[in-house]
């Protein structure tokens, strides 16, 4: 078969090649993955780089939180010890003491384990002794008046006592400033005594003996 010849003009060609350099300009190349097909390699770096400034957002923020509770929880607690301390004022405390007009008293002895070396000495420690123990109690220290003590004699280790209350009300007579409560408060001192810090001060606990004045 004999085959026609087809000739083509300077023109046509110019056309034809200005078709093809717009496709191939139109064409976007894709690398071929290993199977023949397209990929599209994801940019490794910047997402590694996102997830690691999310991590360290996500951790800033932890740290915060917590560092506002605790600074939270310890406004709170000063808050409440001052609003505690702010009403719970003693009103007893804030009794008047020229009001005090009644008055209630003690008497009674006890032995100390040995004699006084120096008798004045001696009585005047445990005057002291007596002193600041009923002061310091928180019952009875705002009503305490005074304390006094007496010897039997040179040769005997008895000391006598007597101690003076005063206070404004007379229910208290029978309640606050009853035997009981002074004598159990004596009591209790003497059986917490410690012998070496004593010393010739220690008073035998099975000695003690109290009795109300009227």
């Amino acid at each position: 078969m004999d085959l026609e010849e087809i000739k083509i003009n300077p023109d046509q060609k110019e056309m034809v090649d200005g078709q093809d350099g717009e496709a191939g300009e139109g064409k976007v190349f894709l690398p071929q993955s290993n199977n023949g097909g397209t990929s599209i390699k994801p940019n490794h770096k910047n997402r590694t780089s996102l997830q690691n400034c999310l991590s360290h957002n996500g951790k800033r923020s932890k740290l915060i939180a917590a560092f506002i509770v605790i600074l939270l929880i310890t406004v709170v607690i000063v808050i409440s010890v001052v609003a505690c301390c702010a009403n719970n004022d003693d009103e007893d405390e804030k009794f008047d003491r020229t009001t005090f007009n009644l008055q209630q008293k003690f008497n009674g002895s006890f032995q100390m384990e040995t004699p006084f070396s120096n008798e004045t000495q001696g009585l005047n420690d445990v005057q002291r002794k007596l002193t600041e123990l009923y002061e310091s109690s928180h019952a009875l220290g705002r009503f305490f008046s005074n304390a006094e003590t007496f010897h039997l004699g040179s040769e005997s280790a008895v000391v006598q006592y007597k101690l003076t209350f005063i206070f404004p009300e007379e229910e208290l007579r029978n309640s606050t400033l009853s035997r009981e409560i002074v004598y159990n408060v004596l009591r209790q001192f003497i059986y917490d005594q410690n012998e070496e810090e004593s010393g010739a001060m220690f008073i035998l606990p099975s000695s003690l003996k109290m009795h109300s004045m009227h």
